[in-house]
């Protein structure tokens, strides 16, 4: 077998990822690996490497905010005004009262976090409309598949009562950096260990790079009813992630609803050329079990930071 010089990131039935120059062999690498593989074959256990990023690296919502009281009012008013009109047709119980409440403690849940460096994750904008919508939920079971460095898993703790169930799902926990007293942490895919929520209000959050057509068919057949999908990028935007989960809900209801065709299309990201395979998308008829589907909108008009991710909330028609 041959060197694939155009080494492949992701490959699955939907889509493919590949480099459009050749790889460069970087000695060290190679050393590297050698010598794990070394320790594996010598002593029987794996070697793991990484390089942790600086916390003092803050995201800037940390060192540039609101301080006027006033100013801040008019801002969470705006705030409460957008998440109002996003939830507007959810079915959700919706008290103006208790949201703003909800907004005005976030703040200080936000700059009380753990973790100052969220990177790709959820940042302010993303988290405020993300803990407003689980108080309002006040869900019984959380399920968080791919928790990265905490960020969200601190969020969810925070947001629920001391009998919420939190289930935390990654197949590499070496990056995380909060632990919730309240969390299971689970090694591996949801799909290989799937918790016991029978009877119980459920949230999902999928943000584990996984294509959002599986994860919503397993939504469906548990009975799933809240769920939020980040990284739901559309065939106008795809280019802006190096690694999404394709189909996302936003691509499987543009093919539903004829805006895009199923003919194959490809782009480029960070120099990989991507090419999404919609003929093997057959079952888009799927999106018809949603009720509510829903991008976070752009908050930078409103609090100065820009979206970190595009995150949608999808409710599915079953009853709880």
């Amino acid at each position: 077998m041959e060197f694939d010089f155009h080494k492949k990131k992701t490959f699955t039935q939907y889509w493919n990822n590949f480099s459009t120059k050749p790889r460069k062999n970087n000695s060290f690498s190679v050393f590297l690996k050698k010598f794990k593989n070394s320790i594996y074959n010598f002593f029987g256990f794996k070697l793991s490497v990484r390089l942790i990023k600086n916390q003092s690296q803050k995201d800037e919502a940390y060192s540039s905010f609101v301080v006027d009281l006033k100013v801040k009012k008019y801002r969470n008013d705006l705030i409460l005004k957008q998440i109002i009109s996003f939830l507007k047709s959810s079915g959700l119980k919706l008290n103006k009262f208790d949201i703003e409440s909800y907004i005005n403690e976030f703040e200080d849940v936000f700059m009380k976090s753990p973790i100052k460096e969220q990177g790709s994750g959820f940042g302010f904008n993303e988290g405020v409309f993300f803990y407003t919508i689980l108080k309002i939920i006040n869900p019984t079971v959380v399920i968080e598949s791919g928790i990265m460095k905490g960020f969200t898993t601190y969020l969810i703790d925070v947001a629920t009562n001391e009998n919420c169930k939190i289930y935390c799902y990654d197949i590499n926990l070496e990056n995380n950096l909060y632990n919730s007293k309240k969390a299971t942490y689970i090694n591996t895919d949801i799909t290989k260990n799937v918790p016991s929520i029978q009877n119980e209000k459920v949230v999902a959050l999928w943000d584990d790079h996984t294509s959002q057509i599986d994860r919503l068919k397993f939504s469906l057949i548990h009975g799933i009813k809240y769920n939020f999908f980040d990284d739901d990028l559309s065939s106008l935007n795809i280019h802006a992630d190096g690694w999404p989960p394709i189909p996302t809900i936003s691509m499987l209801k543009d093919l539903e609803n004829g805006k895009i065709n199923n003919q194959d299309f490809r782009w480029i990201s960070r120099n990989r050329e991507g090419i999404v395979y919609l003929k093997n998308i057959t079952d888009t008829r799927i999106v018809r079990n949603i009720f509510f589907h829903k991008i976070f909108p752009e908050l930078f008009p409103i609090t100065g930071y820009k979206n970190h991710s595009q995150c949608s909330l999808v409710i599915n028609s079953h009853s709880d």
